[in-house]
């Protein structure tokens, strides 16, 4: 750390920087993934409508803030608000209405200025890590979290996408860092800053609800600060309380002005009931091979162990075993950054589908200042601790520049070597639909007859020139014809967990193909012939 010592500012903006501009330059090769193909237009829908109709089961707020752009570049709406209202019963035709406004104009122009909104969520995101870690720790500290935010692939894959987990984290982190100076110096301005970025967390997600009980747990800790005593620790008590359920209402009143102020007083709850109700109840979650109705308890712990550079882990394992030894800050510090890592690591653990560590990205920034930490530990030492953290950065870097530009199908030494994430997880963990432009681009120099894809997403492979007949995952669960096949990551992971439920032979080709190509680290190319 002395080397970074030596011009902090210098260092600091270039890592923003890059927090910035390594999504946004990522972003132009990445094709739509699933969820964008319904995000973005929905997004698009709700400003010129005025009409909160499409994609129930998410707030509106990432969704309004991407498509703002799309305001200034003539965007066409695919149907009407009357043809919208009609059909948005349907849970299915927020993507048809996606894939019409998206490819039936320029797909990739609308996604590259959709997706700057994302990307500056993130730079903000970083420069609040950065803040909070130099308020506890210095420095040194704040340039050490943020480079484990710039670093860590996961981070970068969803920076640069139209989706809600970023943008929680977020204005979650930043709602949290503005209570804490509240509880601190109450003023009314920080009140209603607090009450403000609240609102805009619960707008961003329907899981950012648990900021209010998370805030509430935290107040609560602040109140036993200060005069000793039954009657003062009861009114402190009463004062921080009530503080919060201020902030709540004026979360409540940002987010009636976020759904265009709607008469039913309920109509936050009423998205609440429609959380997944795309989803097959009958659906099985992959982990580790099997497909099970339901999923696992632990499946986001997995993901996180599996996705995460193991120099992120070594580190923050260094951190608790430092704070152990007595490297802490005082007790409300410590308590706002493990409480709501811990809440929204159970949270998400109890109640969200199996679909990818995505979900966790609102823990990773809590993870991070809790790391830095050791950032002066290794300052004051020097030594082999000093090379130690030298070295897991480096680690770090090496790995970030292996994966490039797919950070999204990065997985660490746990899964093998060479990683083989399609043996641990599915889903938006290993492909989520981003691929076609390398696809076409690998497919312009080495074209094929006889092509069949199965593809995992919700965009149009056709757009990009990709002719192929489409093959579902249950038909690649039988024996193979002659010609190319594409298969997605995702579709490789679930075909031959299929096929070895329904026993060995000609059917379970794919555990035994080898594949000529992985294009995009995602799309797997086989010849049979």
């Amino acid at each position: 750390m002395v080397a970074l010592g030596r011009g902090p500012v210098l260092v600091r903006a270039l890592l923003l920087a890059a927090s910035f501009c390594v999504p946004a330059f990522l972003m132009a090769g990445k094709s739509a993934t699933f969820d964008e193909v319904a995000h973005l237009p929905a997004g698009f829908s709700y400003l010129r409508t005025r009409a909160i109709t499409l994609n129930l089961e998410h707030p509106p707020l990432i969704k309004e803030l991407c498509a703002l752009p799309l305001l200034l570049l003539g965007a066409r709406m695919p149907a009407g608000a009357p043809t919208i209202a009609r059909s948005s019963a349907s849970p299915t035709y927020q993507w048809e209405f996606g894939r019409q406004f998206l490819y039936r104009q320029d797909a990739d122009r609308l996604l590259f200025w959709g997706r700057m909104p994302a990307v500056a969520l993130s730079l903000g995101l970083a420069a609040v890590v950065t803040i909070w870690a130099r308020r506890l720790w210095g420095e040194n500290a704040a340039l050490l979290a943020l480079a484990l935010y710039v670093l860590d692939p996961t981070i970068t894959a969803h920076a640069q996408l139209v989706t809600t987990d970023v943008g929680l984290a977020f204005f979650a982190t930043l709602f949290l860092l503005l209570l804490r100076g509240y509880l601190e110096t109450p003023r009314l301005a920080r009140l209603l800053l607090c009450g403000v970025t609240l609102g805009l967390g619960l707008g961003a997600k329907f899981s950012g609800v648990i900021l209010v009980p998370i805030a509430m747990v935290l107040a609560l800790i602040a109140s036993m600060r200060g005069e000793p005593g039954l009657g003062a620790r009861s009114r402190r008590t009463i004062a921080c309380l009530a503080a919060v359920g201020l902030m709540t209402a004026i979360a409540c009143a940002v987010l009636w002005a976020m759904y265009f102020f709607p008469s039913d007083p309920f109509f936050y709850l009423e998205g609440l009931k429609v959380v997944n109700r795309d989803r097959d109840p009958n659906y099985r979650f992959y982990l580790m091979g099997d497909l099970r109705p339901g999923g696992w308890d632990l499946y986001l712990l997995v993901a996180w162990l599996v996705k995460t550079p193991l120099a992120s882990l070594l580190l923050l394992g260094a951190s608790v075993l430092v704070f152990l030894r007595g490297r802490r800050a005082a007790l409300l510090d410590e308590a706002f950054l493990v409480v709501p890592a811990v809440a929204f690591f159970a949270g998400y653990s109890m109640t969200s589908d199996n679909l990818g560590v995505r979900y966790l990205v609102p823990c990773f920034p809590f993870f991070f200042i809790f790391a830095s930490r050791i950032a002066g530990c290794v300052a004051w030492s020097g030594g082999w601790p000093r090379d130690g953290l030298a070295l897991c950065l480096l680690w770090m870097l090496i790995e970030f520049v292996a994966i490039w530009p797919d950070h999204l199908c990065y997985f660490n030494q746990i899964a093998g070597v060479p990683p083989r994430g399609s043996e641990w997880l599915d889903d938006s963990n290993v492909d989520w639909g981003q691929g076609l432009l390398q696809l076409r681009d690998y497919l312009a120099e080495h074209p094929s007859r006889d092509l069949r894809l199965c593809y995992f997403g919700a965009a149009d492979p056709g757009y990009y020139g990709i002719r192929a007949e489409n093959v579902t995952i249950s038909e690649l669960t039988r024996p193979p014809q002659r010609g190319t096949y594409i298969v997605s990551a995702n579709c490789v992971a679930r075909a031959t967990a299929l096929a070895r439920l329904r026993g060995a032979g000609a059917e379970s080709w794919l555990a035994t193909a080898t594949a000529r190509a992985v294009v995009g680290h995602a799309l797997y190319v086989y010849d049979l012939r």
